[in-house]
């Protein structure tokens, strides 16, 4: 029988995203959430998460949203654009292959100022994720890692393509974690967003056939989000269509005895 770990993705976005993901977890339909500090939201969702001792709280580590939370040093116009702003995933995947030493050494830097927000507000990361999975690519990989053994996270998502579970992919291969790191990687990862075209029947048959452990991935959200932040993709409507989903996701697998763990 299979381990799930449910985690809201893109938690700090938005104040409605952040009540949508406790409003799941109250009602037994999460037990992870992973924010976003660079966006002012994040305040929210640290604020209402902490009273919420079995949540798993962790960070969604972000080089394609938003504006970096360290302001000062070279502008890195391959990373950033004229405002200050990330560049889009798009743009992160292609320019990586031509990072300099002193871009990695500026994104380490970044990355840890958006961890220690967890820090000043009295916080220990649980997990890191990486917006967009930016840590597929082994150099960002390797910093993120680095940085998991830094602030001793228990966990970190897998990076393996091969490990995702969607409607097009029927044996996939477990997450196999490097034995020298003390951090421990689901075997699985699912994303409730390639399953919205399918039967929810579909995505349980499929979950409940695996053993150990599965991340599910959801980005919540609520019917209407006024203060969804302008330039994100994946809008409000979609993100409460995924939250739907989930609810009656989570309800075929314990009909088939599998709760969140």
């Amino acid at each position: 029988m299979p381990k799930l770990i449910i985690t809201a993705d893109d938690c700090g976005l938005s104040p409605g995203i952040n009540s949508a993901a406790l409003e799941l977890h109250q009602n037994g339909y999460l037990n992870a959430a992973s924010v976003m500090t660079n966006f002012p939201a994040h305040q929210h969702a640290l604020e209402i998460f902490r009273e919420c001792p079995e949540l798993d709280l962790g960070a969604h580590l972000t080089l394609t949203d938003g504006l970096p939370v360290s302001r000062s040093g070279p502008h890195h116009s391959h990373l950033l654009q004229d405002d200050r702003s990330f560049r889009s995933k798009f743009s992160l995947y292609l320019r990586a292959l031509f990072f300099s030493k002193d871009t990695v050494h500026w994104i380490r830097n970044e990355l840890d100022a958006q961890l220690r927000r967890f820090i000043d507000a009295g916080l220990r990361p649980r997990h890191l994720t990486s917006h967009h999975h930016f840590h597929s690519l082994p150099l960002l990989r390797k910093i993120v890692h680095e940085l998991a053994e830094q602030y001793r996270v228990d966990w970190v998502r897998g990076h393996d393509f091969r490990a995702s579970i969607s409607p097009h992919t029927f044996l996939p291969h477990r997450q196999h974690p490097s034995p020298d790191e003390d951090f421990f990687m689901p075997d699985y990862i699912t994303a409730i967003q390639a399953w919205m075209s399918r039967p929810v029947q579909d995505f349980a048959e499929r979950v409940a056939a695996l053993s150990g452990t599965i991340e599910i991935v959801v980005h919540p959200g609520p019917a209407d989000d006024p203060d969804f932040p302008p330039g994100v993709e994946h809008g409000p409507a979609q993100r409460h269509r995924e939250t739907v989903f989930l609810i009656a996701a989570v309800e075929a697998l314990r009909r088939r005895g599998i709760t969140p763990a």
